[in-house]
């Protein structure tokens, strides 16, 4: 039978180890179409004089740095902490992310600055290259949804790539679009008027991705936790009688974290290991909590369940 099970958990590890070399295969092959997209939409933005190029060239760079950010998650992952970063290297998804969202908004302001200025002052546009030049963002940008779609259901990073890449998609559609009403009727205030909406749009997702990237580097709960819904499933366990000391965070986008004091009866505190298995299974299947600390204690806790009043340490003295 324990020769059966090793087997089965080869197979499985096996298709996992597959499973991962074909998605970071698949996000090098993305990373690099995008690349070329917005090296390509950047040039011919300044070629054809089009700022809904140019912008739709910046929003191109954000799906790049998305599926650089979930590359560098996948790799990260497989290094295991050490003595000097004992929660590993998950953190840098967010500092690189807080850095990109503050960089996009500067250049949104750029733009929005030149949109409203050749919005006033049409200037003529080379329509047909732009044309084309969209074009074959938009075939790019298809081939890397292709690439990517069938991993979207097995890693929550990749599916939030291909979101950003499909949202990339939607303005090249709209830049073809414009580049064929300009080459047809000569309109050029249409450049600008598209590129204050891809602005607005690029501008709406930086401002949240740095809400998010604040509130996990402030220890936030993760957007979608109930902290009191994790308390009361954790004290609906059988022998605890109370919940104290809680905290969940997160260390990245899709590493949440918790930490808490179960107080328990007599009799379970003599063989606590069945309610903390019990404990560490129901947090990753009904919160998607992977990582719980979990202390079992007799005394009860006289405050709040959070165990509020955390206040700075006083200093230790040394004399």
């Amino acid at each position: 039978m324990a020769a059966v099970e090793k087997a089965i958990k080869s197979r499985r590890d096996k298709s996992l180890s597959d499973h991962e070399q074909i998605l970071r295969k698949r996000l090098w092959i993305a990373v690099g179409l995008t690349l070329v997209i917005f090296f390509a939409e950047l040039i011919g933005g300044l070629w054809t004089r089009s700022l809904a190029l140019l912008s739709d060239s910046f929003h191109v760079l954000t799906d790049a740095f998305s599926l650089v950010l979930t590359l560098a998650a996948v790799y990260l992952a497989m290094r295991p902490p050490s003595d000097r970063h004992t929660f590993g290297l998950h953190r840098l998804e967010i500092f690189a992310a807080a850095f990109n969202a503050g960089s996009l908004l500067v250049i949104c302001f750029w733009l929005a600055l030149e949109a409203i200025k050749r919005l006033l002052h049409p200037q003529p546009i080379l329509a047909k290259e732009m044309l084309v030049i969209a074009l074959i963002g938009l075939v790019a940008n298809i081939i890397v949804i292709f690439l990517l779609h069938s991993h979207m259901s097995r890693s929550l990073n990749v599916k939030s790539a291909v979101l950003h890449v499909i949202g990339d998609t939607a303005s090249s559609v709209g830049v073809v679009v414009a580049g064929a009403i300009m080459a047809l009727t000569g309109w050029f205030w249409v450049d600008p008027i598209l590129s204050l909406l891809i602005i607005a749009v690029i501008g709406f997702h930086a401002l949240r991705v740095a809400r998010e990237a604040a509130h996990i580097l402030m220890e936030g709960v993760p957007y979608g936790v109930d902290t009191q819904k994790v308390r009361d499933a954790l004290k609906g366990l059988r022998g605890v009688q109370q919940v104290h000391d809680l905290h969940i965070w997160s260390l990245c986008s899709s590493c949440r974290c918790l930490s808490a004091h179960l107080v328990v009866d007599e009799e379970t505190m003599k063989d606590p290991s069945p309610l903390l298995s019990d404990a560490q299974e129901m947090l990753r299947r009904q919160f998607d909590i992977h990582h719980a600390t979990l202390q079992i204690e007799r005394s009860e806790c006289s405050g709040h369940y959070l165990c509020e009043n955390h206040h700075h340490p006083k200093p230790v003295s040394r004399s």
